[in-house]
């Protein structure tokens, strides 16, 4: 087999650095924004149903990224959401196995969209950062 030699002479990725940029009319910003309404709005619907259908939650697992859990619900629903405490993660999960703990409120914030478990007489305020796969 016959190897051909490399060509001598100015690097190739400095040939291309020394192109212009390319002007392709996008507006990165604005795509930003719009695809982060509709992730929040999504997230709003998936909450709009939970709260209508008074589904409970039956599981609350850790996720592959820190400081975010996943909630399983009865309905299949898969949500990953932010606490602001980490002790509060752990006391939801030994509660699920013991009570009902359902969506009271959710709200549209400047973090995202937020939700209100409740149980009983008790509270947790979490942020939902995506959806995630049912198992």
């Amino acid at each position: 087999m016959r190897w051909w030699p490399r060509r001598r002479g100015p690097d190739r990725r400095e040939e291309a650095s020394a192109l212009p940029p390319l002007e392709l009319g996008w507006d990165l910003d604005a795509d930003a924004r719009e695809l982060e309404q509709r992730r929040a709005s999504l997230l709003m619907s998936r909450l709009q149903v939970l709260q209508a259908r008074r589904v409970p939650l039956r599981v609350l697992s850790a996720s592959p990224v820190s400081g975010v859990a996943r909630l399983g619900f009865a309905d299949g629903t898969a949500l990953l959401v932010r606490v602001n405490r980490r002790g509060d993660t752990l006391a939801t999960a030994v509660l699920v196995r013991r009570r009902s703990v359902r969506l009271c409120r959710y709200w549209r914030d400047v973090d995202g969209p937020r939700a209100l478990l409740g149980w009983d007489d008790h509270r947790l305020e979490v942020l939902v950062t995506g959806v995630d796969q049912p198992d």
